[in-house]
């Protein structure tokens, strides 16, 4: 991250560089003792500069919430639809495929946290809380999830996982806010 801050950097200090350097060297105005500056080209120098210098901003921006929504509300939004869905419907998926997409929204969750860390741009405190509640409640069943019975694990998907649907759906319906491409998916 800090090189591609450099790079940023560099890269405006070109753009503002050239575009005064255009405006210094037109041919019109050659800068020596006996003549005078050519004040036009060197405005429009600078305004080539800083032209460049609002679109490079641009970019870093757009690249930043499109980053955003790579490595926080597009996983998110998958793993809560993944818990909801083993929890409405773990008869239909059957004991394996629950297992399996369990363990893997469990996984997508360790990604936001740990590897992307991504966890950083949920903007709310309570979108914040209400993650890192589904998050525990997760880990603390991973175990659970993958040794015991299939009947047992039933009746906890059930019974108990009420409280990890509602912070599923909490979670869902903000990842549907944050990212229109979302609100028109089910």
């Amino acid at each position: 991250m800090q090189g591609k801050r450099c790079s940023n950097f560099f890269s405006i200090t070109i753009i503002i560089s050239v575009g005064l350097l255009y405006g210094l060297t037109a041919n019109e105005s050659a800068v020596t003792l006996e003549k005078t500056i050519n004040w036009s080209s060197i405005i429009l120098g600078a305004a080539v500069g800083i032209a460049g210098l609002g679109l490079n901003i641009y970019v870093w921006f757009y690249n930043r919430a499109n980053a955003r929504k790579a490595t926080l509300y597009f996983p998110l939004f998958l793993a809560c639809r993944g818990i909801i869905g083993i929890i409405k419907d773990h008869d239909t998926l059957g004991e394996d495929r629950s297992r399996n997409l369990f363990a893997s929204c469990a996984s997508t969750l360790d990604e936001i946290v740990y590897k992307q860390g991504s966890i950083i741009h949920l903007k709310r405190v309570d979108d914040l809380s209400t993650f890192l509640s589904l998050k525990d409640t997760i880990d603390e069943n991973i175990d659970f999830v993958e040794k015991r019975g299939w009947g047992v694990l039933k009746s906890k998907f059930s019974d108990d996982f009420k409280e990890v649907e509602s912070y599923a759906n909490t979670l869902l319906s903000r990842c549907k806010e944050e990212v229109k491409e979302l609100k028109k998916l089910p």
